[in-house]
C-alpha cells in the first residue's frame, strides 16, 4: 500500500484562514457601484483534501441584503513555492487565479 503525502508546513499555514469570519467593508467606487459604499462581508473557510487545500465561500451584504457570492481554492503550489487562490463569482466572468505569499498571518495575493 503506497504511504500518502502529509500537509507540509506550507500547506498548515491554510489552516490559520479557517473558520468563520465577519468584518466591514469599505468599497471604492467601481464600473459595478460608482459611489462605492460600505458592506459587511462574511466568510466560511474549511480545510479539505487531508488538509492541502482551503475552501473559501464569501458573500457581501450591503443594505440589509446580500447581494454579492464567491467560491475560492486555497492551495500551495510546491513548484512555484506559492499560495494559489482560485476564484469564482456571482458576477459570472469565469475563473481569476491568485498567487503570492503569507505575511506574517496574512495572505498577499495578487
Amino acid at each position: 500500500m503506497m504511504t500518502m503525502p502529509k500537509p507540509t508546513e506550507a500547506h498548515r499555514k491554510l489552516a490559520r484562514l479557517a473558520g468563520e469570519w465577519t468584518g466591514n467593508e469599505q468599497l471604492s467606487p467601481s464600473p459595478w457601484d460608482p459611489q462605492g459604499g460600505t458592506a459587511i462581508g462574511r466568510c466560511h473557510n474549511r480545510l479539505v483534501a487531508d488538509g492541502f487545500v482551503l475552501a473559501h465561500d464569501y458573500e457581501q451584504e450591503r443594505g440589509g441584503a446580500v447581494n454579492f457570492h464567491g467560491h475560492g481554492v486555497f492551495s500551495y503550489d510546491r513548484s512555484e513555492q506559492s499560495y494559489k487562490l482560485h476564484w469564482w463569482d456571482s458576477m459570472g466572468l469565469g475563473i481569476n487565479v491568485f498567487k503570492g505569499q503569507f505575511e506574517g498571518d496574512y495572505t498577499r495575493l495578487g
